[in-house]
């Protein structure tokens, strides 16, 4: 049976329009990403290096990183991020500027920024990436 093609254009629209809310819903704005640039370079390029590739501590992109958190939840990695750094004082980055730079490391990580700023909720239903 064939089907009208304005059936097929609206379920095509319907698709692309929930994909679209699926992608923003579990993301990071730009503005955040850049915001968490200036952080980590800041707090966390000193151990990590300013390419994030690692120095005193693991490298947050690339190879070593994926292999290590890629496919895992991004909100397992904000609450290790938050109860381990930084090494000297763990904790004591304040919420809005550890997802920031979460933001940041996910970017660098090849994750698209989207319309709807990363916390602590919607972390949960983001995974890193694997094999970059």
């Amino acid at each position: 049976m064939r089907r009208p093609p304005s059936a097929l254009i609206a379920a095509s629209w319907l698709l692309a329009l929930s994909s679209a809310w699926a992608a923003d819903a579990a993301t990071f704005t730009k503005d955040q990403a850049d915001h968490g640039h200036v952080q980590y370079n800041t707090r966390c390029a000193q151990c990590h290096r300013p390419d994030l590739t690692g120095a005193l501590g693991p490298a947050l992109t690339g190879k070593t990183f994926s292999d290590h958190w890629g496919g895992k939840n991004v909100g397992d990695f904000y609450d290790y991020e938050h109860a381990n750094m930084p090494a000297n004082n763990p904790g004591t980055v304040d919420e809005d500027t550890l997802l920031a730079i979460t933001a940041y490391i996910l970017s660098r990580n090849g994750v698209a920024a989207g319309a709807t700023a990363l916390t602590t909720d919607s972390a949960k239903a983001l995974t890193l990436p694997t094999g970059k």
